[in-house]
């Protein structure tokens, strides 16, 4: 398993390193995706993905682009499986 305080693997994408990980395993790992919308305003698309890991939702993007939304829900997935740290909270005073 990668491990979560090395930056080099995270370079790579979070679908791929989400895939790496659960290679070795008997992890079922399954994806929705869905277009949502084109916006009126800037006629940009909407994308929505989500990481389904053995029949649970771990994790969900969204983004312009598919492949966007899909890192955004495999960094999510990667968090919930404690595969890599979520980013520090800014606290404000």
């Amino acid at each position: 398993m990668p491990s979560p305080s090395n930056p080099s693997i995270t370079k790579a994408g979070h679908v791929r390193l989400l895939k790496n990980c659960l290679r070795n395993t008997n992890w079922d790992l399954q994806w929705k995706e869905e277009f949502v919308e084109v916006s009126a305003e800037t006629k940009s698309p909407h994308w929505e993905a989500t990481v389904i890991v053995n029949g649970d939702p771990l994790g969900s993007g969204s983004g312009p682009k598919l492949k966007v939304a899909k890192d955004r829900a495999a960094r999510e997935a990667l968090i919930a499986l404690k595969m890599i740290k979520p980013p520090p909270r800014c606290v404000q005073a």
